[in-house]
C-alpha cells in the first residue's frame, strides 16, 4: 500500500503542466522552445479542416486543465472563444500570432478576404514573432525555466533563419514564379518567396464552368506542372485542370507537425517547374 501511496505521489509531482494549441505547426513551435517542461496537447490534428472544426464537450474539458491555450488567428476561434471564455477561468488564453498583421498580405490575395488565408505559419518570418510570443508567455507562466527558454528560442530563430535561407536559394532559378493550388492557404508563403499562388476554389466554392476554362488557361500561359492539393478537399475540379494543361496533383499539408519538412517539400517540387 505504501509503494502505492509514493508511486502515486511520484506521478502527481512529476505532472508536467498541459499547454494547449490551436494546430500542430504551434505544437512543433512550442516543442522547439519547451521541449521537455510542459506537456503539449493540440485542439485540431492535422487531418480536419480547421474550416469545419467545432468544440466538443471533451474538448472544452482537457482546454480547463490547461494553463496556457495558444490562439493563432483562426476563423473558428473568432467563432468559438467568445462564447466559451468564461468557462476557462484558469486558462490563460495567448495570441501567438500578436504584432502579425493580417491584412498586410491581403492586396495579394485571389478573390479572396485575408481571413480565408490566414496560414501566416507558412512564412518562416512570420514564424519567428510566433516563437517570440510563446517564448514570452511561457518564461511570465514558468519563470523558472526563462533560461532554457531563452536558449532554445536562440537555437530555434538560427534555424529558421537557415530554412528561409535554403528555400530562397532552391527557388530563386524558378523562372515561372506562379502555382496553382486548390484551396488559398499558401499566399504567405509565396509573398515571402516572390511567388504568386492561384487558387481554383474561390471564397470557399468550386468555380463555374467559365471560371475553370479561365483557370485552364492561365495554368497552361504559366507553364504550370504541379497543382497543389490539400487531403480532403475535393480532387476531381483539380484532376480535370491537371488533364488540360498537363500537370499532375502533388498533396500539400498546411497543417503538418512536421512543419519545416513540409516547407522544403514544396519548395523543392515548386523548383521543378
Amino acid at each position: 500500500m505504501r509503494f502505492l501511496l509514493c508511486l502515486f505521489f511520484a506521478m502527481f509531482v512529476c505532472a508536467k503542466p498541459l499547454v494547449f494549441v490551436s494546430i500542430p505547426p504551434q505544437a512543433y513551435f512550442l516543442k522547439q522552445i519547451a521541449q521537455d517542461t510542459i506537456e503539449i496537447q493540440t485542439l485540431i490534428p492535422q487531418d480536419i479542416d480547421a474550416h469545419t472544426f467545432e468544440f466538443k464537450p471533451q474538448d472544452l474539458a482537457m482546454l480547463q486543465k490547461s494553463d496556457l491555450y495558444f490562439t493563432i488567428g483562426l476563423e473558428f476561434e473568432s467563432i468559438w472563444l467568445p462564447r466559451i471564455q468564461e468557462h476557462l477561468p484558469k486558462t490563460k488564453i495567448i495570441n501567438s500570432a500578436k504584432d502579425i498583421s493580417f491584412s498586410s498580405h491581403e492586396e495579394h490575395s485571389h478573390h479572396q478576404e485575408h481571413h480565408d488565408d490566414p496560414h501566416i505559419w507558412l512564412d518562416p518570418l512570420l514564424v519567428k514573432i510566433i516563437a517570440k510570443n510563446m517564448t514570452h508567455a511561457l518564461i511570465a507562466q514558468y519563470p523558472q525555466h526563462k533560461k532554457d527558454y531563452m536558449q532554445n528560442l536562440d537555437v530555434f530563430l538560427k534555424h529558421i533563419d537557415e530554412l528561409n535561407h535554403t528555400i530562397q536559394t532552391t527557388l530563386k532559378p524558378l523562372k515561372n514564379r506562379s502555382f496553382l493550388v486548390y484551396h488559398s492557404s499558401w499566399k504567405y508563403f509565396a509573398n515571402t518567396y516572390h511567388l504568386k499562388e492561384i487558387a481554383i476554389e474561390i471564397e470557399g466554392k468550386e468555380p463555374t464552368p467559365k471560371a475553370l476554362q479561365t483557370l485552364i488557361t492561365i495554368a497552361k500561359q504559366n507553364k504550370i506542372k504541379t497543382i497543389f492539393v490539400q487531403d480532403g478537399h475535393s480532387m476531381q475540379i483539380a484532376q480535370l485542370i491537371a488533364q488540360a494543361c498537363g500537370a499532375k496533383i502533388f498533396s500539400a499539408n498546411p497543417l503538418a507537425y512536421e512543419w519545416e519538412k513540409e516547407l522544403l517539400k514544396i519548395a523543392n517540387e515548386l523548383a521543378k517547374q
